[in-house]
């Protein structure tokens, strides 16, 4: 905002002087080093003001040339016009120099009084000849406005950043404390979820109410859910997907009609998805693996789930039974349903399989 501000001011100050310029003709002398001045003052302070408003905010270094170049045109500028005309509104260096120190006084940090100091002095000793003329008050007026405009924008400068600064705090804490919480109920739903599923299963095999063999699946099956729930996120982030995938893998039929179960591969998914299309896609792979039990006649399969460029996800289920032929039997009610569900959606669903190669349902989504 306050560079934005500042370059407004400026621009408008470089203006004022095109609209005097019609007023007051150029002196004979030393016109090329006016005109010639003015251009690159103004070229400056544009490159100065696009460079700080795509970093919003103004560095030191770009500040020191800032005040450079004031020194030099509030020096020779103001010294090639007639010292009746040298501290009048017709030198167009007035009111630049009143934003160089204005712009000085607000990012100089502990140099800022320096620079306006210095900004001031080199416009006295430009300006300097006007002192015994008709216009030699208004060299006084000038240089108290270009010091007391320094002053106030100075401080109001300094309350405004430091403001800034405390909202950016304020926002930042905030920020923490939501994504704190939300850990924390994070935390809390899966603590939930353990005591609800995993828990249970832990209790049933400290029981012996099963075989060795049944233990041993039990706990794979548990620990595979685990591992999804544990693995499938970045940065602590909620990942919706794959918890809703992994619940799902976890309390289907196929895992106790299928010899060796299900097995998962679910990577790192983003998180934040609409919830549509979590269950469109949760509901796709889950018809997909109605259809392994009922037709593939197989006890391989795998569930598999990955991220995409561009913040999608691509999910698989793929298993190694007796496959179909594509274009002489066509996709089933359920199949049918579910591709249209994640078409609707800007998705995709894509079937391939052929006799004896086995069949994979490809569920794909981007964002």
């Amino acid at each position: 905002m306050l560079v934005r501000a500042l370059a407004a001011l400026r621009g408008a100050q470089f203006l004022l002087w095109l609209t005097v310029l019609p007023l007051r003709a150029l002196p004979d002398r030393h016109t090329g080093i006016i005109v010639g001045g003015y251009i690159a003052a103004a070229l400056f302070a544009a490159a100065m003001f696009t460079v700080g408003m795509r970093r919003r905010t103004l560095s030191p270094r770009w500040i020191a040339a800032d005040v450079a170049l004031a020194v030099v045109y509030a020096v020779v500028v103001s010294r090639s016009y007639p010292p009746a005309d040298a501290a009048s509104i017709t030198n167009w260096v007035i009111p630049p120099l009143c934003g160089v120190t204005v712009t000085a006084a607000i990012y100089g940090a502990r140099f800022r009084t320096a620079a306006v100091g210095v900004v001031v002095a080199s416009w006295l000793a430009g300006a300097w000849p006007a002192l015994g003329t008709p216009h030699g008050q208004e060299l006084i007026s000038n240089t108290t406005m270009m010091t007391v405009f320094a002053g106030v924008a100075g401080l109001t400068g300094r309350l405004l950043l430091q403001a800034a600064q405390a909202a950016d705090s304020a926002t930042a804490r905030a920020v923490a404390a939501e994504h704190q919480a939300a850990r924390a109920g994070e935390r809390a739903e899966q603590a939930l979820e353990f005591h609800d599923s995993v828990q249970l299963t832990l209790d049933t095999i400290a029981a012996g109410r099963y075989s060795a063999e049944r233990n041993q699946w039990l706990a794979q099956r548990e620990a595979d859910y685990l591992r999804v729930l544990t693995t499938s996120r970045k940065n602590g982030d909620r990942a919706e997907l794959a918890t809703s995938l992994a619940r799902m893998i976890r309390n289907h039929p196929a895992q106790e009609l299928m010899r060796r179960g299900v097995e998962s591969r679910i990577d790192v998914l983003p998180s934040g998805l609409p919830p549509d299309v979590v269950e469109a896609l949760t509901k796709g792979a889950r018809e997909a693996l109605n259809n392994v039990v009922k037709y593939a006649q197989t006890d391989e399969v795998c569930v598999t789930a990955a991220a995409t460029e561009g913040g999608g996800v691509r999910v698989a289920v793929i298993d190694q039974g007796i496959g179909f032929d594509t274009e002489a039997q066509p996709p089933g009610l359920g199949t049918t349903l579910s591709i249209k569900r994640i078409a609707a959606l800007g998705g995709e669903a894509v079937v391939v399989s052929a006799p004896g190669e086995g069949t994979t349902v490809e569920l794909t989504w981007n964002s």
